[in-house]
């Protein structure tokens, strides 16, 4: 039943144009700017930077389908229809949240394997680094995503809150990138700490949507 959730979800995400526009035109114009950036020699701190910043702007593409999938439904008048189906409400948040995840990520993971790929400054050690970070912040963003959108009342108002999440981001980004890519324990222990995050934010989540 989860997986017959996600399927439907998926197509509805798909069958709208505009849904694909988040998640190719920041990437291209990325691409565009760091193509000129590192046509000239940098070092190894200032592009685990750029990657960085890469993952954060790709990061908040899941915001909008958590609006949608919630908030969407409430704005719609089509949450209290959903909760009276003869399905668990359980059922219905994991069938959401499993349509939810994989697009940023999946993407976020794609922008770092192509500009690994086409610029040779970026080593192994940069890339898994950056690429670790990068989903860690698409799980950052969505799990935020996921309890403004529970609370929001209109999927315009959902997406702008969410959006604030991006703020410490960038901050890490700025000024803790050198430490973050000197070190091996650092990204996991990064990472783990966005997992707990998620989880706390997941088990919010299901209680607020159980009762709604």
């Amino acid at each position: 039943m989860i997986l017959h959730i996600v399927r439907h979800e998926l197509r509805l995400f798909v069958r709208e144009p505009r849904f694909w526009i988040p998640f190719f035109l920041p990437p291209l114009l990325l691409f565009i700017s760091e193509a000129v950036l590192l046509s000239s020699p940098l070092d190894a701190e200032l592009t685990g930077r750029m990657l960085l910043l890469t993952g954060i702007l790709m990061a908040p593409m899941g915001s909008p389908l958590a609006a949608d999938s919630f908030a969407g439904e409430r704005e719609r008048n089509s949450l209290e229809l959903l909760c009276l189906l003869p399905v668990p409400s359980s059922t219905l948040f994991w069938g959401k949240l499993g349509a939810i995840l994989p697009f940023p990520i999946l993407f976020a993971l794609l922008a770092q394997v192509a500009y690994t790929l086409i610029f040779p400054q970026v080593t192994f050690d940069i890339f898994w680094k950056a690429a670790l970070a990068s989903v860690a912040f698409s799980l950052w963003v969505t799990g935020f995503s996921l309890l403004i959108s529970l609370s929001a009342k209109t999927v315009r108002a959902a997406t702008q809150t969410s959006l604030f999440i991006i703020f410490p981001l960038l901050l890490v980004a700025q000024w803790g990138s050198g430490y973050y890519f000197a070190s091996t324990c650092i990204p996991i222990i990064f990472f783990m700490g966005v997992l707990v995050f998620v989880a706390l934010c997941v088990w919010r989540g299901l209680r607020k949507f159980s009762r709604s």
